[in-house]
Parts: C-alpha cells; structure tokens; sequence
C-alpha cells in the first residue's frame, strides 16, 4: 500500500469529483481516551490502565463527532488493551461487528514502561543519546522499536484493507499506531512520526480507491 501521483487530478475541485466517482476503503482511527499515566507522562505500552475521567468525556464526545462526520461502519477493530476496548464500548457501536485485535496494541517500551523520562534519564543515562540519534530503531531491553512497530501494524493493516475491500473500516489504537501507520502512508517509513500530532479521542482518516491511490482525508479531529 502507499500514496501514489494520479496523472488525472489537476486541481482540488478534480480530485472531490474523482473521490465521490469512485469505491473506496475507507479507514478510521480513533485513539483512546486519556489515563492518568498519559497524564503523569510516563512510558507505557503495555501497561493496562483504565481511563480516568477526563478519557471517558473524551470519548463521549468522539461518539458525537464520530456520528456527525463518519455514516455507517461495516467493522470495528480494536487494541485489546482497557482503554482502547473502554473506548469501543462507550462509542456504543452497535450491531457492528468487533474485533480485538493484538497488532494494534501499543509499543512495548519494554523496561521503560511506567518510568518518566526523567526516571529513565537517571536509571538508564547511557542509552539517551542512542534514544534520540537512533529513534527509528531504538528498542529498550525487552521493547520494540517504532520499525518493527511500523511492521507489525502495516502487516495486519493490509490484510484487513483487501479482505474488506470497498467498506468502512474503524481501528481503535493508541498514538503509536496510528502515527507509524500515517507516517508510511505520507512518507513510505516511520520518518513522519514526529511530524503528526494525534490527541486522545481523536478521528483521522484515510482511504484508498480502487485503482490503489491512497490519500489521507482528515487527521486529529476532535
């Protein structure tokens, strides 16, 4: 999958007319709603926590914009984390059919995970120049890196986008997810990471048409 040039389309009005002419697989990504370890900003991945109280409005207000932008979805797929199914259950999707899914989970920031920075600053000091220089392939002891992220999300991504061809499809992940998914599809690897901001409760949105072009509708709406 990746976002190609289209010979046919010279101007915005051309392109609203090629989008609306044509079948698409359309893909939502709505990023779960806030913890309190999002809160204390801490690294975590894996950790489970709920969401607190600020997450749950969060959502309740993603279902309101969710039904204004988005009309009927053909299928749910979700983290199996708490505050990724949390999320799914206060969208009451319902007569959908979910599914649970572990590639969507977030990255393993591996034993890093419910530290601050500053935490690993001070326990781990040797390994912070090789966090920032080497970001795309860092991996703390027992982590994954955003690469082998990227692998591991696109993998199963793509699978879904043939098996539901032409269908509205809503993915509901963590920030690290969407972004390396964004990012491939923008720039071909995770170099867009840094470049996108995707806030708790938040849509984005791509799609892709028949004839394989892909472009990104919307990101980061709330």
């Amino acid at each position: 999958l990746r976002i190609n040039k289209h010979s046919n389309i010279n101007s915005r009005s051309d392109f609203e007319i090629m989008i609306k002419e044509r079948k698409q697989t359309e893909v939502i990504f709505v990023r779960h709603g806030e913890t309190d370890f999002n809160k204390a900003n801490l690294y975590f991945g894996h950790l489970d926590p709920e969401l607190n109280e600020t997450g749950i409005n969060q959502i309740l207000n993603t279902k309101e914009t969710l039904k204004k932008i988005e009309d009927e979805i053909d299928i749910v797929f979700c983290s199996p984390l708490k505050r990724c199914s949390k999320s799914m259950e206060l969208l009451e999707l319902k007569n959908i059919s979910k599914i649970f899914e572990e590639s969507f989970k977030e990255l393993s920031f591996g034993v890093f995970e419910g530290k601050t920075y500053e935490e690993i600053k001070e326990k781990y000091p040797n390994k912070i120049d090789e966090m920032r220089n080497n970001w795309k392939k860092f991996k703390a002891e027992k982590g994954e890196s955003l690469e082998e992220l990227l692998d591991r999300t696109i993998e199963k991504l793509e699978e879904i986008m043939i098996k539901y061809e032409n269908k509205k499809i809503l993915i509901i992940a963590h920030a690290g997810v969407i972004k390396v998914i964004l990012s491939y599809f923008l720039y071909g690897n995770v170099d867009g990471y840094w470049k996108l901001k995707v806030d708790n409760g938040s849509i984005s949105k791509i799609c892709k048409l028949e004839d394989g072009y892909i472009y990104l509708d919307y990101i980061n709406r709330i």
